[in-house]
């Protein structure tokens, strides 16, 4: 096996050269570094970290002790990974079983393999000693769950004691009377104490209330619940658990027994799996967050070099979910038909529909059409005011074209009544029922644009070296559309050979959806508009011929097919390494889809917002026909979908329902990292400039869209100039504004 002195001797350079190159430290010319490169690939040289650790004391081995992989500790190290695997930390993780022997030997064994940091869910007060030693020899330490007394680390904890506080209190609210008991570990664990604290601080003076498990052995814990519960005079009513491992020991128990007990457990993620366990209430804890925030926090420690104060993170409860009961019922079938855009959304609701058909007797059909035939159809539909379907779905563009026509039903009495609108962040609101006179919709699906690109290609150091060398500045994400394009052409294969892509970049030509997506935010980046403030057509003005020009640009280094493709096509040309960055609506990023054979990129793509900051807001929603006969069941279907539980699923389904309760939660946004750019870019996304004609009534952006994305196709398809483009695009409008002028001067 070679090593560092082979490849310095190879190379012709000092050993202290090579590990600065391997390193990423500064001063090694280009000139050493192709000749160390050359040398490593002759030799298959691979870097001894083990070694290197032991010898430098600055690797990146970091020791993850946890108690076990139940739950919470597998979504914890969930979160623990997912921000330190993609900052090239090496992680090792030990389980401990609360034992303290264990955890010792688990720390001899890290530090002999050159451990330069540790997340340790520590087992015993009594080895604080020895974490002192540690942190002495300048490991970094983070505890997480649990806090030391006496020793200064930094920490990051669940807020324990508020939860058992409010599930107590809540408990006897509903019944004073009401014979509760409290399980806990072991109180030496600051968690466990945490509990016996919250639950005492909502019934002062009941310690007997409290039942201690001093085991950590799977067996053990069983026997001694067991032995617990039967040891009593009389059985408690209700049980609250400090962790879900009990709660499932407790109700095995009183299935064996054959008691009736009311369980309620704080555990981690696993609230969404909740009817698997219909015996045990289950109050959910942001795992997931407090593994990365204890992995931001060690990665911040180790780089400050002492100058970070330590600190304790408190992670918050999840928020309560709402559960809209409905009785299940035996009548005969009845059925609803939906037509509906085929989508992976649109399969969600069919998926979830079987539920609601169990439950309410009531069969729902979907009629799933692609983009441009839904458009001619609901055409159809509304126009003729037909009752072929009970409900329609809805492009964002089309609502108000749709609500035009008097079709829909107003359901505004029973969104009121059922808080209908409280789903929904304010932003959504404020986009979809602009407008809306009334309550006529709800939304389906709500999305931004982003960008998604692959990190581990902007970072590798060879790549760079060579975008510097060609355009003399460091390859970065982009933060302009031209900087987009330089980028596309640098890892285009017509324009350099060395690429390890074919081409630099794929986006949708399809009229007119794809190609206004494209356009109207490179239109807002350059600061173009269609009308003046006065109502001028300025579609022709130099800020939007930079905007064109950069799209057509764009499209030379676009795959032909891909032009014809939908988002969902384009990002899956991305999970699969052909192409390393593109742009599209972040609800059709559905990387679960492409998992099967485990040879996506998905661990390696990053995302950001669009050059400029606006984007498209995209969406599509679901209203009801005002001239169906089962506007009542319609209503219940599209109430049922806006339960919290069926909301999360139908995410998972690959659904984007976008509800408080899916986008603002940390678990699906660990699964789904796009959902951190959905809230928070809705409240500034790019409204639509809308068109008036000279009474003041709104043109339909549908027509505008055609208009548009006619012109803008010809000119990626190179059959005109940009500039030419855009004169033909001005014509078009006013021709369409004379039109609709004559039409109101007729009436």
């Amino acid at each position: 096996m070679a090593t560092i002195k082979d490849v310095a001797k190879k190379a012709g350079v000092s050993v202290g050269t090579v590990s600065n190159m391997l390193n990423g430290k500064g001063g090694v010319s280009d000139e050493k570094y192709d000749k160390i490169q050359e040398a490593i690939e002759e030799l298959s040289y691979k870097p001894n970290y083990m070694a290197q650790n032991l010898k430098k004391h600055k690797g990146k081995v970091i020791g993850v002790l946890l108690p076990s992989l139940e739950e919470p500790y597998n979504d914890i190290y969930q979160g623990i990974a997912d921000v330190l695997d993609m900052n090239n930390y090496i992680l090792i993780l030990k389980l401990t079983q609360n034992n303290i022997v264990l955890e010792n030997h688990f720390l001899e064994q890290l530090l002999y393999i050159g451990m330069v940091g540790a997340i340790i869910v520590p087992c015993d007060q009594r080895n604080k000693e020895k974490y002192g030693k540690l942190q002495d020899q300048g490991i970094k330490i983070v505890m997480v769950e649990r806090k030391l007394e006496g020793i200064d680390f930094s920490n990051v904890l669940f807020e324990n004691k508020q939860l058992i506080f409010d599930i107590t209190n809540s408990l006897i609210e509903e019944n004073p009377y009401r014979e509760i008991r409290l399980m806990v570990g072991k109180k030496e664990f600051s968690n466990e104490q945490d509990c016996v604290e919250g639950y005492l601080a909502a019934r002062e003076n009941r310690e007997q209330d409290i039942i201690v498990i001093e085991e950590t052995r799977k067996e053990a814990v069983f026997d001694r619940i067991y032995q617990k519960l039967i040891e009593g005079e009389r059985f408690p009513e209700c049980v609250i658990t400090s962790s879900m491992e009990f709660a499932t020991h407790l109700s095995e128990v009183c299935n064996i027994l054959k008691l009736k007990l009311e369980i309620h457990s704080i555990v981690g993620e696993k609230w969404y799996t909740t009817d698997l366990y219909k015996d045990i209430t289950q109050y959910g804890r942001n795992a997931i967050l407090m593994g990365k925030e204890a992995g931001k926090l060690l990665a911040s420690i180790m780089k400050s070099r002492g100058e970070i104060e330590n600190r304790s993170i408190y992670i918050h409860p999840k928020r309560n979910y709402r559960n809209t009961g409905m009785e299940i019922h035996t009548m005969p079938m009845r059925s609803l038909r939906v037509l509906a855009f085929q989508c992976d959304a649109t399969d969600a609701l069919e998926k979830l529909s079987c539920a609601f058909r169990n439950i309410t007797g009531i069969r729902v059909e979907f009629d799933k059409l692609e983009y441009s035939s839904l458009r001619k159809e609901l055409y159809i539909q509304t126009r003729g005011k037909k009752t072929d379907y009970d409900i329609i779905m809805m492009d964002l563009p089309w609502i108000r074209s749709v609500l035009s026509e008097n079709y829909l039903e107003n359901i505004k009495e029973w969104a009121k009544r059922d808080n209908f609108l409280a789903n929904f962040p304010s932003g959504i609101r404020q986009d979809f029922y602009r407008g809306d006179c009334g309550v006529h919709l709800i939304p389906i699906i709500a999305t931004i644009q982003m960008i998604l690109y692959r990190k581990d290609v902007f970072n590798d150091r060879d790549i760079k070296k060579q975008f510097q060398k060609q355009y003399g500045y460091e390859l970065m994400p982009p933060k302009t559309w031209t900087n987009f394009n330089t980028i596309a052409e640098f890892f285009d294969k017509k324009t350099n050979v060395n690429s390890p892509f074919q081409y630099g970049t794929a986006a949708t030509a399809l009229e007119p959806v794809g190609l206004i997506n494209e356009f109207l935010p490179r239109q807002w980046a350059f600061h173009g508009r269609i009308a003046d403030k006065w109502g001028k057509l300025v579609i022709d003005s130099e800020e939007n011929q930079r905007a064109l020009d950069n799209l057509v640009k764009t499209f030379q280094f676009v795959p032909k097919e891909a032009e014809g493709y939908f988002w969902d096509e384009l990002f899956k040309m991305l999970l699969y390494g052909e192409i390393p960055i593109v742009q599209g609506f972040a609800s059709h990023y559905q990387p679960g889809k492409h998992s099967q054979n485990g040879d996506t990129y998905e661990k390696y793509i990053g995302q950001l917002p669009l050059p400029g900051g606006k984007t498209m807001l995209g969406g599509w929603a679901l209203g009801i026909n005002r001239y169906s006969d089962r506007i009542k069941e319609s209503y219940e279907f599209l109430k049922w979908n806006l339960n919290d539980k069926v909301a999360i699923t139908n995410l998972r389904l690959c659904g984007c329902l976008p509800t408080v309760s899916v986008i603002r939660d940390e678990t699906l946004r660990g699964s789904y990292p796009w959902l951190n750019l959905v809230d928070e870019k809705f409240q500034i996304g790019g409204s639509r400039e809308e068109l008036f004609d000279k009474e003041k009534k709104r043109i339909d952006l549908e027509q505008i869209d055609y208009i548009l994305s006619g012109q803008i196709k010809r000119a990626i398809n190179q059959e005109i100039d940009s500039k030419t483009a855009l004169i033909e695009m001005k014509k078009e409008l006013e021709n369409m504004l004379k039109v609709n002028n004559r039409k109101g001067d007729r009436l």
